[in-house]
């Protein structure tokens, strides 16, 4: 004679292979959304970085000389009519700069190792963005000033 079950439930061993089943989908799954992220992020900086050098040629174009030095985080002076509606120098994940090293190559004092005059820099602390950034540059110069900050050159000492 054979025992009908009380409950219809499931037994352990189908249980284990099924956590161990989304287990294995988990594992693929969110790596794989977190790189997917990861290059989101990538992706705005470097449209983030070329809107605002696309905004500075706009203003050499209009007043035939370059935006003045502002602060980390500060759309220069003059440069924002020229870049899109709610653009921000800052986010979450990095800070946008405008750097015009023009006065310090004069004086003698501009970061070592580069002739970059006019650029716009982005500072993060994550090394892994910086790094996808600078792959996603690919007509540009990308140049490493710090551990934290890249700058996209706008203009050299010699023009552009």
């Amino acid at each position: 004679m054979r025992r009908v079950r009380a409950g219809r439930g499931f037994t352990l061993l189908e249980l284990v292979i099924v956590v161990t089943v989304i287990g294995i989908l988990a594992g693929i799954a969110i790596p794989a959304y977190f790189g997917l992220v990861s290059n989101t992020r990538a992706a705005q900086a470097v449209a983030d970085l070329q809107a605002m050098r696309a905004a500075v040629y706009l203003y050499y174009g209009d007043l035939g000389r370059w935006p003045n030095e502002s602060a980390a985080g500060v759309i220069p002076k003059g440069c924002a009519a020229n870049l899109p509606k709610n653009f921000a120098f800052t986010n979450k994940w990095y800070t946008l700069d405008y750097d015009n090293w023009v006065p310090l190559h004069r004086q003698g004092r501009a970061p070592a190792g580069t002739t970059t005059a006019i650029g716009v820099s982005i500072i993060c602390r994550d090394p892994k963005l910086l790094t996808r950034i600078q792959a996603l540059i690919r007509n540009a110069k990308f140049s490493r000033i710090s551990r934290t900050k890249y700058t996209l050159e706008i203009a050299t000492l010699n023009g552009f």
